[in-house]
């Protein structure tokens, strides 16, 4: 069947809007990190947790959707923009008439939005208040001072504004920095936390930051407990990376998301308000990374064709997806993913 070559500038085009969107949405998440900082009650955190009443501690660290507002808010924004920029593609290259253009109200878009952006915003809330819930327990369960517990959710006041707490982590990111922080305050838990290799290296049992595993490490061999002044230091190096590397997972994962299901629904509006014919569309999965980082079934996936709009990839796995970065794909498939997909139209579909 004779089809209309490929173009190259598909995958410009999704290459050049991760590269505008990605840092924007990153600062954008961020951003509201730095609100849920901000907008912590002390003294009721403090007087909560005097109590032991954990409600009214998470209560106090006032986690609502609103702190993701800003997200939101550009969320929204690139998905509009992904979605223009392939409709004004389409129209360029001939495949569509004039006034193709997309729509935002469309059905398909506003549940895009709904389930990626609005109940995304929701899970965020959640996961933090679970996160503040566990911190609060197990803070409880080992003996420590509400000061200690609330510095551990929403850490220290440095340069006027706070730092080094659990705001804006997911809890395997939580747990992570828990252990080590309550490691660091023992010679006891720092042995915990040294593994001897078996040539005798020596390694943590977490990646942290090099400077901390300098510091454990030292201690490890002076059979002590980080010194008082290192292990604040630490607690703040390896709070702010454990930040980043959270904010640069959501900033990847969900840009991609939102420009590649933005360019799917613009071919689904194509279908609809242009009376093409959606089983003459032909999609074709690109793996973007080398071999050596990306996921083997996404390499095996690279120039899978399959024919119609709505036609899923088959993983080696068995998991169906429209297209990369479907949603339905799971943290598996979607989690740092670079690849994208290319959509062909047929000479039949233009009859």
């Amino acid at each position: 069947m004779a089809t209309r070559r490929p173009s190259r500038s598909q995958a410009r085009l999704f290459a050049q809007l991760i590269d505008q969107l990605e840092p924007e949405i990153h600062r954008a998440f961020m951003a509201s990190v730095t609100d849920l900082q901000a907008n912590v009650d002390w003294r009721a955190l403090l007087d909560a947790l005097t109590r032991t009443d954990i409600e009214g501690a998470i209560a106090a660290l006032n986690i609502n959707e609103a702190a993701w507002a800003e997200y939101s808010s550009k969320m929204t924004q690139a998905y509009a923009l992904a979605g223009a920029s392939t409709a004004a593609q389409i129209q360029a290259q001939g495949l569509g008439g004039i006034g193709t253009r997309f729509r935002m109200t469309n059905p398909g878009a506003q549940e895009w939005i709904r389930q990626n952006v609005a109940n995304r915003v929701v899970g965020f809330s959640e996961e933090q208040t679970q996160v503040a819930r566990m911190v609060i327990e197990a803070g409880f369960g080992i003996g420590q001072g509400p000061r200690n517990i609330a510095v551990d959710l929403a850490g220290r006041v440095q340069g006027g504004s706070r730092a080094g707490g659990v705001l804006g982590l997911d809890a395997p990111r939580a747990a992570r920095l828990r252990a080590v922080k309550q490691g660091m305050r023992t010679a006891d838990g720092v042995r915990d936390l040294v593994i001897v290799r078996q040539d005798g290296r020596l390694a943590l049992r977490y990646k942290v930051n090099a400077a901390t595993e300098q510091r454990i490490i030292r201690a490890y061999k002076a059979g002590t407990a980080v010194p008082e002044a290192d292990r604040l230091i630490s607690e703040r190096q390896f709070s702010n990376a454990l930040l980043k590397s959270r904010a640069d997972t959501v900033a990847s994962t969900e840009t991609a998301n939102a420009v590649m299901s933005a360019r799917d629904e613009q071919w689904q509006q194509l279908v609809e308000s242009q009376g093409v014919d959606a089983n003459a569309v032909k999609k074709t999965w690109r793996h973007r990374r080398g071999s050596k980082d990306g996921r083997p079934e996404h390499i095996a996936m690279s120039g899978v064709s399959v024919m119609g709009l709505n036609t899923p990839f088959v993983m080696p796995d068995g998991t169906s997806m429209q297209y990369p970065h479907d949603p339905v794909g799971g943290a598996k498939h979607n989690i740092n993913c670079g690849c994208d997909c290319t959509y062909q139209l047929t000479f039949k579909g233009l009859e």
